[in-house]
């Protein structure tokens, strides 16, 4: 496996394992090691980009947002290379699923740590994530050809992706409040340790300021896996009675387009 060199100086003996269950479309590989385990996503084509933005976003998180730290950072005309520290524990989806009961309690936790996130000032954040900023980028991965219309939300099951991304640009006007947004706030992004609290967040390349319901709503929509208790207990901690019905919307069909 090729490397560039600042990359593979890090990497020295560790086994590469491919990481499968990611959605960003970037090749993820966790490097084991008796030093210490690392993980390294590579992007290339319109992923490459995402990885830049998630190596500055997480600089930016150190000592902000408990995130993995930037061991090393490689550009290349066509590619980049992002090598990170792990974060110690799994994802919430993993351990709501070795035992469902849990799924309440960690629902209250993420609403917790997400409202910590929200509380980090907007001043100190230089990283747009509103809708405005990202309906460039949704077009283009629609003109590509690169969104996965299969992969819809049942509201949206034979929907073309010009049709979603309509419904984005006709709702844009729905976004509302101005706080730090993870971008992709999903259970499989959640980090927890054994004792069943919240470590961390992984996959920060859509963090920015933006409208609090871009993380709300995935949230809220991941935990409908594992029950409507779940997803009462998350928004009763969030201080929210019931969703805002056109934000919520709005957020869906964006992340659809992602």
């Amino acid at each position: 496996m090729r490397w560039p060199e600042a990359i593979a100086a890090h990497v020295g003996d560790r086994r590469p394992v491919a990481v499968t269950d990611g959605q960003s479309g970037a090749g993820i590989v966790r490097l084991y090691g008796d030093a210490g385990d690392l993980f390294l996503k590579t992007g290339r084509g319109h992923v490459r980009q995402l990885v830049l933005d998630e190596a500055k976003r997480l600089r930016w998180s150190n000592g902000r947002i408990p995130a993995p730290r930037v061991v090393a950072a490689v550009e290349e005309a066509d590619a980049a290379w992002l090598l990170t520290t792990p974060l110690p524990g799994v994802s919430a989806g993993d351990f709501i699923k070795a035992d469902r009961a849990r799924a309440v309690a960690v629902a209250e936790a993420m609403a917790a740590f997400l409202l910590q996130l929200h509380a980090v000032p907007v001043a100190d954040c230089p990283f747009d994530s509103g809708v405005a900023a990202w309906l460039p980028v949704v077009r283009r991965l629609v003109v590509d050809g690169l969104v996965d219309t299969d992969d819809f939300d049942d509201e949206h099951g034979g929907w073309s992706a010009e049709r979603v991304l309509a419904k984005v640009e006709e709702m844009a006007w729905a976004e509302r409040g101005r706080v730090v947004v993870h971008g992709d706030f999903s259970l499989g992004n959640i980090i927890i340790g054994d004792d069943g609290a919240i470590v961390g967040c992984i996959d920060v390349g859509r963090l920015g300021v933006g409208d609090p319901y871009r993380d709300i709503f995935i949230g809220w929509r991941d935990l409908g896996g594992f029950g409507a208790a779940a997803q009462a207990a998350f928004l009763a901690a969030l201080g929210i009675d019931t969703l805002d019905p056109q934000r919520r919307e709005l957020h869906r069909a964006l992340d659809e387009l992602f």
